[in-house]
């Protein structure tokens, strides 16, 4: 069984599969900053839970270098004691901050196998493009197939990916619903939205489906002045994949 819960409206979760309780990309106060503030800062709608609302949990898992997926602010007041996995680049980055004051635990490519954490595997998707760090995601194993994809921007796998994915049946698929575009020059599309979500369903054939990092945040800054997005609602996204489950608050799902 997998448990899960919404920690904000972006893209922080927090996950239980079995015993393992795992705090996925959290950002649950302040705003977060890419490079300047001038360039793009962004700060939630609606109020995340707070850090004394989410309860107990076993690790910290940060899937992107982002400061949406990667904020040091809230890992800051976490518990010390947490172990952080993480893939390469949001371990670099957090190291950074906190130095070797935190136990880090490394998530592979992969192509290079998994990181066993209790009684879960946990491997990086990465695209072809070096240049592409966006488009990565992330797969999740429990003991007894309570498997989760989880593409935060969507993700487009290749053949040889699809090939190896498909050893998993995937139990849950986490992906974005939205659409993000920004000029090539600044990274290009950033959330691939529906029509990914359901390219992406048909390759992994998941049980349910859940949106996330669809918030429309408030921002300033050059970027969201120049973005071209697209939010549908959990209606259009519920009449193109049946196997949708909408989570728009803060409740506890089992799926």
């Amino acid at each position: 069984m997998i448990t899960l819960q919404r920690l904000n409206h972006d893209t922080s979760w927090k996950i239980a599969i079995n015993n393992c309780r795992l705090l996925l990309d959290p950002w649950l106060h302040g705003t977060e900053i890419d490079g300047f503030s001038w360039f793009n800062e962004q700060w939630h709608r609606v109020p995340p839970l707070g850090v004394e609302e989410i309860g107990e949990v076993d690790y910290i898992v940060v899937s992107q270098p982002f400061s949406d997926h990667c904020h040091e602010e809230t890992i800051e007041v976490l518990s010390p004691d947490l172990p952080i996995v993480a893939v390469a680049a949001a371990r670099k980055r957090l190291e950074k901050t906190f130095g070797q004051s935190r136990q880090f635990l490394d998530i592979p490519a992969a192509k290079d196998g998994f990181l066993e954490i209790a009684e879960l595997r946990l491997a990086q998707f990465n695209t072809p493009s070096l240049l592409d760090q966006v488009h990565n995601a992330l797969l999740i194993l429990g003991p007894d197939g309570e498997n989760i994809f989880y593409a935060p921007h969507g993700f487009v796998p290749n053949a040889q990916q699809i090939s190896f994915l498909q050893q998993f049946p995937i139990h849950l698929l986490i992906t974005t619903a939205s659409e993000y575009h920004l000029p090539f020059f600044l990274g290009g599309t950033v959330n691939l939205g529906m029509r990914s979500m359901q390219k992406l369903a048909q390759i992994l054939q998941p049980k349910h489906i859940i949106s996330t990092h669809d918030e429309q945040k408030h921002a300033k800054g050059l970027v969201p002045r120049i973005a071209r997005t697209f939010y549908p609602s959990a209606a259009m996204v519920k009449e193109k994949l049946g196997n949708y489950v909408a989570v728009e608050d803060y409740r506890v799902v089992e799926l």
